[in-house]
C-alpha cells in the first residue's frame, strides 16, 4: 500500500490514468463475486440477498463507501458482504459451502474468460505485425527472430520484446507493447482495462480462499474439515481475525504471497496461450 501511495506522488498523471483504467474492472470483479453469493444463496433456499436487491451485477448495490475510497487511494478495498440467513438453507452445512465457493468460482471463471479473450486479441494483433529485419524502416513495430527469440522490434527507440514475454504477462504487457501499435490507443486502453479486470478476479479468488474469518476460505475450512456447530465465526474471533488479516495486507505479506502465485499462474497460462496460437499458425 505504501509503495502505491509513493507512486502516486512520484507520477500523479500516470497513476490517474491507472485509476481510470483499473477502477471499472475492479468494481465489476467485486460485483460479480457478490452476485454469485446472492444467486447461490437464493438457489439454496435463502432469498434474503435477492429481496434486498443484491442479486445483481450493478456495482451501486454492492460497493462499500469506505472500501471504495480505499480502493482508489491505496489500491485495496472491499464490497459489502451479501447478507445470508443459513436458517433458510435446506442443508445448512452443504449450502453454506456452496454459497462460500460461489464467489471465488465466479472470479475464477471471469479470470479464465478474460485470458481467452486476451489471447484471441493478441493472436489477431500478432497476425498483423509485419515480418522484418534490423534494416526495416517505415513501421512502428515489426517481428523477427532476434538472438534466437521470436521478438517484436520497435525501430523508434531501438528496443525489442520477446513474444513469449508478452504471452506470459497477458494482462499487463501487450496493451502498450502490441495492441496500441497495431490497433491504436483506444483498443490498447480497452485491452488494459480487460487486463485489470482479469487480474482483479484472480486476486479476489486467491485472497478469498485464505482460511481466515470472515473470508470464504474460512467457511470452506469449517464446512469440510473443522465442522464446528456454528457456520460463522463468533464476533470476538471474527474481530481478531479481521485485524490480523488487515495487518497482513498492509504489511504486504498477503500481497507477496498472492504475487508469487500470480506469477506462476500467468506463466502457465502464457505457455498454454502460446501452444494455442502455435496451433493456429500465429507463433
Amino acid at each position: 500500500m505504501i509503495s502505491y501511495i509513493d507512486e502516486f506522488f512520484r507520477d500523479p498523471k500516470g497513476m490517474l490514468v491507472f485509476f481510470l483504467l483499473a477502477f471499472p474492472g475492479r468494481i465489476l470483479a467485486l460485483s460479480v463475486h457478490e452476485f454469485a453469493h446472492a444467486w447461490m444463496a437464493n438457489r439454496c433456499g435463502d432469498p434474503t440477498a435477492k429481496m434486498m436487491g443484491r442479486m445483481t451485477i450493478n456495482p451501486l448495490k454492492h460497493l462499500d463507501p469506505l472500501g471504495t475510497v480505499l480502493m482508489l487511494v491505496v489500491g485495496f478495498g472491499w464490497a459489502k458482504p451479501v447478507p445470508v440467513n443459513p436458517r433458510n438453507f435446506r442443508d445448512p452445512r452443504r449450502d453454506d459451502l456452496k454459497v462460500s465457493l460461489a464467489g471465488v468460482t465466479m472470479n475464477l471463471i471471469m479470470f479464465l474468460l478474460s485470458l481467452v479473450v486476451m489471447t484471441a486479441v493478441v493472436g489477431l494483433a500478432l497476425g498483423r505485425v509485419p515480418a522484418g529485419n534490423l534494416t526495416t524502416t517505415g513501421v512502428n513495430v515489426f517481428r523477427m527472430n532476434y538472438q534466437g527469440t521470436d521478438a517484436l522490434i520497435f525501430p523508434a527507440d531501438n528496443t525489442y520484446v520477446p513474444v513469449m514475454q508478452l504471452l506470459r504477462n497477458l494482462p499487463y504487457y501487450p496493451g502498450e507493447a502490441l495492441i496500441k501499435p497495431v490497433f491504436g490507443s483506444v483498443a490498447g486502453n480497452l485491452y488494459q482495462m480487460l487486463g485489470y479486470f482479469c487480474m482483479t478476479n484472480l486476486v479476489l479468488c486467491l485472497f478469498n480462499l485464505l482460511p481466515i474469518p470472515p473470508l470464504d476460505g474460512y467457511h470452506v475450512l469449517n464446512d469440510l474439515i473443522l465442522r464446528k456447530n456454528q457456520l460463522f465465526a463468533n464476533p470476538q474471533t471474527a474481530r481478531i481475525a479481521s485485524t490480523v488479516l488487515f495487518l497482513l495486507v498492509i504489511t504486504g505479506v498477503v500481497g507477496r504471497a498472492i504475487g508469487w502465485l500470480d506469477t506462476r499462474i500467468l506463466t502457465g497460462a502464457g505457455n498454454i496461450a502460446a501452444a494455442v496460437l502455435r496451433a493456429f499458425g500465429v507463433m
